[in-house]
């Protein structure tokens, strides 16, 4: 559902119960088709046969991630063996100050017996919103876990290229960098901008320019986790979609426009061409960089290079993937595509 239409939540839950039908889902900035976005109305996707799902809430509480560790590790012991890993499809709400720490958890509970891909949920003025649902509860700071089959396949992408420029998050506290090599992040970004990109920065213009420069986090195996600040304090800490370590290696990093990057080109190798509508979940800070017009020729060259007769999904707040040690990661400015097979839209 769009943010728009969160009020209409519970009205699909009480068809859906009329119906006894089991329902999953959240709410989004905005839906997303081969078409573009859309605030209005609401997105179906039906499987042929519903597959394990849970709604957890009091995401925010010690403990929670013990709590979705031994749901799924019950899902995954009763599955027969042998078989490739399932993927583990998880949808947060995007406000939850822990997240990524959470993502950590489940990685250490679950090890690498799935396939981690997800997002976020929420609005994009990241107001508290009750935004994951079922049959019967809307709540916030939630999680909404599903076990899809491994042949979903998910693929997530930003296409960034790297900068020479490397700091250090000297002091962090969750999703906020206070310092960056031991100064207020905001004075070091402004910096950087200045020096890097030729772009005058002030606290005014923040926001207009942190979507087109986002920070990375350099990790292990070459992986790239990008974080957009979206929040600018009166001491200079910057508030970012995620969890910034304390001590991680920062990049600031230029958002690529349409066809500068190989992000498309290469969700197209991973997927392999297939009529099958592609699950999409397209971060809303991408969006806001590329504008409405790039998003629409970003989707439509999507549909074209993978052979999607339909995209079916959602703009997110954050994207999360596997990295190549088999550990949960989480992204911002990415997208995020899954094949479902056996679904039809409507």
């Amino acid at each position: 559902m769009p943010a728009a239409e969160q009020a209409q939540v519970g009205v699909l839950q009480q068809v859906c119960r009329q119906l006894r039908l089991p329902l999953a889902g959240a709410v989004f900035p905005a839906l997303v088709t081969e078409a573009g976005e859309r605030r209005d109305g609401v997105m179906l996707v039906r499987l042929a046969q519903m597959p394990p799902v849970r709604l957890f809430t009091g995401m925010d509480l010690p403990k929670a991630a013990d709590q979705v560790v031994t749901q799924v590790a019950a899902w995954l012991d009763a599955l027969p063996p042998g078989g490739a890993e399932p993927v583990l499809f998880s949808i947060f709400d995007a406000c939850l100050g822990n997240l990524y720490a959470l993502l950590c958890q489940l990685g250490h509970g679950l090890d690498d017996r799935v396939i981690y891909a997800g997002a976020n949920a929420g609005q994009e003025t990241f107001q508290l919103l009750d935004c994951v649902f079922d049959s019967d509860i809307l709540a916030g700071n939630a999680l909404l876990t599903v076990l899809l089959p491994s042949a979903a396949r998910p693929s997530v992408e930003h296409g960034f290229s790297l900068p020479v420029r490397i700091m250090r998050a000297t002091r962090t506290e969750a999703n906020r960098i206070l310092t960056l090599d031991d100064r207020p992040a905001f004075d070091v970004y402004r910096e950087a901008l200045v020096e890097d990109y030729g772009q005058e920065l002030s606290v005014d213009s923040f926001y207009g320019h942190s979507v087109h420069f986002p920070l990375a986090i350099l990790a292990g195996d070459s992986l790239v986790q990008v974080r957009i600040p979206v929040v600018l304090d009166a001491a200079g800490g910057l508030t970012c979609v995620g969890e910034v370590p304390e001590g991680s290696i920062i990049v600031i990093i230029r958002a690529p426009e349409v066809g500068e990057s190989d992000c498309i080109d290469r969700i197209a190798d991973h997927l392999g061409v297939s009529q099958d509508t592609l699950l999409t979940f397209y971060c809303a800070g991408r969006r806001m960089h590329l504008g409405p017009d790039g998003t629409r020729r970003e989707l439509a060259d999507l549909c074209r290079q993978t052979g999607s007769a339909h995209l079916a999904g959602a703009l997110s707040l954050g994207e999360i993937s596997t990295d190549g040690r088999g550990a949960p990661a989480f992204h911002n400015a990415a997208l995020l595509c899954l094949r479902v097979r056996d679904q039809d839209q409507s």
